[in-house]
């Protein structure tokens, strides 16, 4: 085969191999529950070994779509939604980049918008036109073990129990919520 063929040959596989992947990973993944010694391990962040997802894909996202209209899994999340520490549920929308997750002792910047069950939204970065920056500490724990576990540039769905919400208090949201959330930065 001549040299510029087998380069044109070469180049195209490289391209189906990389849409193959972004395809793939697009779907998300299923991740197992940890067990106890899994989250002593990883320090409360879900298990790092994804499991192909049984249910078809986990959550749909258009990036150029109104970042505050509310997705269409708002009510409950999907069947094919990763399963995360105490409750929490989740699928990856768009995968991040670096091997680098936030710590507790980390300040992050990100992108995120946040429903009730129902479809209301009830607080958006979005909105005020600018990401929020804050230290993981200073978040609900839903937050903070979702954030644990993502790269910069990954956006997820997180379905978060009240327990790891505002537990009831008042005048902040009831039940579980749900938050599109979009990592910028590890500050």
């Amino acid at each position: 085969m001549p040299s510029r063929e087998r380069a044109t040959n070469i180049r195209a596989m490289r391209a189906l191999l990389a849409l193959v992947l972004v395809l793939a990973a697009g779907c998300g993944a299923r991740r197992a529950q940890p067990s106890t010694s899994d989250e002593q391990a990883t320090n409360g962040a879900e298990t790092p070994e994804p499991t192909p997802p049984t249910d078809g894909p986990c959550s749909s996202w258009d990036p150029s779509a109104d970042p505050t209209t509310p997705p269409l899994d708002v009510a409950a999340p999907p069947a094919t939604a990763n399963r995360g520490r105490d409750g929490l549920r989740f699928c990856i929308l768009r995968p991040g980049s670096g091997q680098r997750r936030p710590s507790r002792d980390d300040r992050v910047r990100v992108h995120y918008t946040g429903w009730t069950t129902d479809g209301r939204m009830f607080d958006s970065s979005h909105t005020r036109g600018e990401p929020a920056s804050f230290p993981l500490t200073d978040v609900i724990r839903g937050w903070t073990y979702s954030l644990e576990s993502m790269t910069v540039g990954q956006v997820r769905r997180v379905w978060i129990p009240e327990e790891l919400a505002y537990q009831g208090r008042a005048g902040a949201p009831a039940g579980m919520l749900v938050f599109d959330i979009e990592l910028l930065a590890i500050e």
